[in-house]
């Protein structure tokens, strides 16, 4: 099913890096258009993503009709977005923004649903890190619809309003499994006990979330604040940044070769680090490109581990143990969103990147804690039969830790036999 995985991928690309992500591309124009400040576009901002929390809400409750929720996924970016296209006010700029950020919270779940049904369980890891991936595409085609409406961007949003419809459309029309009968039978919800082992991955998501908020919001601000001139220098940052979030779509086989927790500790340790790079230095080219590049793939990657570690801790709730995690990763840009909107207008883009890559090198925390990674494969393959899976997925050894590199011969896409959705299916 390579039509579904690549036009979800389009999907992911329009929900998340154009209607969702691309408010803080645009924003120094909405800036010049509607007098916001710092605060207020950190607010909006904000908006957006808790508008992603409700969506990714209402998705898993929906998650036995994923047609539906993918085709609220496209409504909604695009209605937002052709708002914003529209907008008179930033009162109404604001309301569009929302929207449009609502768009991202449905396609996720969505999409994790149809790739479950269509795909066989060992395909089905790597299709959510590559469909995950869009992200970048997207941030791609944001940066250059930027510089071709650069002095007309009301134009530039109708094009992303389009590109939303066309994208949902295709991933409908691809989802071959899609029989009404199948969609009218709802799956078990998730029970308490499934969602206490989805503790430390939320911890994980809210402090990633928070770090990357700097970066989305005031980024491309803080760029084109610096002195060098041409703005087309912190939009080609922009488009350098998603190419490099395509590649994120690595996570699944880092998962694969080492494990999850080596690819969050790698994801998250990565994006703070540039973070922090950027806001010291975003008026010099080469450091802050090689910034934006690695937040770009570290992002995308980390995204990718969050799906994989739902997958793998709740394999009978996948799509909607995935909706919580992104739910969290959400809730984390809102704060992070408002907090970094107080930081940048009071302090300077320096401080507030500082913090905000601080934060997500904290993200590392609830990974590690999860227990101690064994130190071969072998021991790992000993140590699996037939244990229990820890917070992260691995499988957990006799102090609780996780093993390494678990079912690395056994031939399975997961690479963790007692944590595949293939396994307890």
């Amino acid at each position: 099913m390579r039509s579904l995985v690549l036009n979800g991928m389009a999907l992911i690309a329009a929900t998340y890096g154009l209607a969702r992500f691309g408010y803080g591309l645009f924003l120094p124009r909405f800036v010049e258009e509607f007098q916001l400040g710092p605060a207020v576009s950190g607010f909006i901002q904000a908006g957006s993503f808790l508008s992603f929390c409700v969506a990714a809400t209402l998705a898993f409750k929906l998650s036995a009709r994923p047609r539906l929720v993918v085709l609220l996924a496209g409504a909604t970016a695009a209605i937002g977005s052709a708002g914003v296209a529209a907008a008179p006010s930033a009162v109404v700029l604001a309301i569009a923004v929302v929207l449009a950020g609502a768009g991202a919270g449905f396609a996720t779940p969505g999409l994790v649903t149809l790739i479950e049904r269509n795909l066989d369980a060992a395909r089905q890891e790597n299709a959510q890190t590559v469909v995950n991936a869009g992200t970048g595409a997207g941030i791609v085609v944001a940066g250059g619809i930027m510089l071709l409406t650069i002095t007309q961007w009301r134009i530039g949003w109708v094009a992303i309003a389009l590109l939303v419809v066309l994208a949902t459309v295709a991933t409908i029309r691809s989802d071959r499994a899609g029989q009404e009968q199948q969609e009218a039978t709802p799956s078990a919800r998730m029970r308490a006990r499934d969602r206490s082992v989805l503790v430390r991955p939320i911890a994980a998501a809210m402090l990633v979330g928070a770090s990357s908020a700097a970066v989305w919001t005031f980024g491309r601000s803080a760029m084109a604040e610096s002195g060098t001139g041409a703005e087309v220098y912190s939009v080609v940052a922009w488009m350098v940044l998603g190419a490099f979030g395509v590649l994120g779509a690595v996570a699944g086989g880092i998962i694969h070769r080492w494990t999850l927790r080596t690819a969050w500790v790698l994801s998250a340790v990565s994006m703070g680090a540039a973070t922090i790079v950027l806001g010291a230095v975003p008026g010099v080219l080469l450091p802050a490109y090689v910034s934006v590049a690695v937040f770009g793939a570290a992002y995308t990657a980390a995204c990718g581990v969050l799906i994989i570690w739902a997958e793998r801790v709740v394999p009978e709730h996948a799509a909607e143990g995935t909706a919580v995690l992104f739910i969290a990763l959400a809730i984390g840009q809102a704060i992070g969103s408002v907090l970094m909107g107080f930081l940048y207008g009071a302090t300077s883009p320096i401080l507030t990147f500082a913090v905000a890559g601080a934060l997500g090198i904290l993200a590392l925390l609830p990974a590690s804690k999860a227990g101690r990674e064994a130190s071969s494969d072998e021991e790992a393959t000993e140590e699996t039969t037939g244990e229990p899976a820890d917070e992260t997925g691995e499988p957990a050894d006799e102090t609780g830790g996780a093993t390494a590199g678990a079912g690395a011969g056994s031939g399975s896409a997961s690479g963790v036999d007692a944590g595949t959705s293939a396994d307890r299916r």
